[in-house]
Formats: C-alpha cells, structure tokens, sequence
C-alpha cells in the first residue's frame, strides 16, 4: 500500500482514446519546491507493481463487467494497462486508491457508481 500523497497540481486534463476506451487523463505536478517526488513503489492489480515517482500523466477508467468483476484502463505517464473481470478487493488494495484520493476522487464511491451503472445497463439489455 502507498502511503499518503500529497495534492498535486493539476496542469491540464484531457481524454485519451488510445486505449480502446475513452480514458478522463490528468497531466501533474507533485512539487511546488525544488525537492523532485522520491520514488516508491506502486502496487497495481494482480501483481503489477510500478517503481519510481508518482505519475506526471494519469488517467483511469472503470467499468463493471459483472458481479464483482470490473474492467479497468490505467495511463501512467507514457504506459497503459488494462484488465478484464478485477475483482473489488484487488482494485482496493492497489496504489489507484490513494492516487485517485489525492486527485479528490473516491475509488470506493467509483467502484460503486460503475456497479450501480453497469446493474442499470443489464436491465435495459434484458
């Protein structure tokens, strides 16, 4: 897990369709000083793990694919990643939570709002 980040300075946002899907993409700063972010490392959903500094370009998106299942698109600086069918557990326990949180996001409430969205979809299919 990531310990706590602190707010970035968001530089630019924009979408990024490269990745098959439409991906919200934050561009960043992590330092307002002359102290550059130090490096860690990132641990990413069925053991992916990212060492060096945040990332200067960041974008995720997440779909739910089924009953605790969901599809999800990370951008991180010039690297996409994509899986199919995480479960939530995997998703919460990643360095995406506290990234999103220092972006003002909410992983939980994402998670959340794609099930609710995803529920919604299934019913209009059937």
């Amino acid at each position: 897990m990531v310990d706590a980040l602190p707010t970035p300075t968001i530089l630019r946002r924009s979408f990024d369709e490269s990745a098959g899907r439409i991906v919200p993409t934050f561009e960043l700063r992590w330092h307002e000083g002359s102290e550059p972010p130090r490096e860690r490392l990132w641990e990413l959903p069925e053991q992916v793990s990212l060492v060096g500094p945040p990332p200067q370009r960041f974008g995720v998106t997440i779909e739910c694919v089924g009953a605790d299942a969901y599809a999800v698109v990370v951008l991180w600086d010039r690297t996409r990643l994509a899986w199919e069918g995480l479960p939530r557990v995997q998703l919460l326990a990643s360095a995406l939570a506290p990234l999103l949180k220092a972006l003002g996001g909410d992983l939980r409430s994402a998670l959340e709002q794609s099930a609710r969205t995803g529920q919604r979809r299934a019913q209009k299919v059937a």
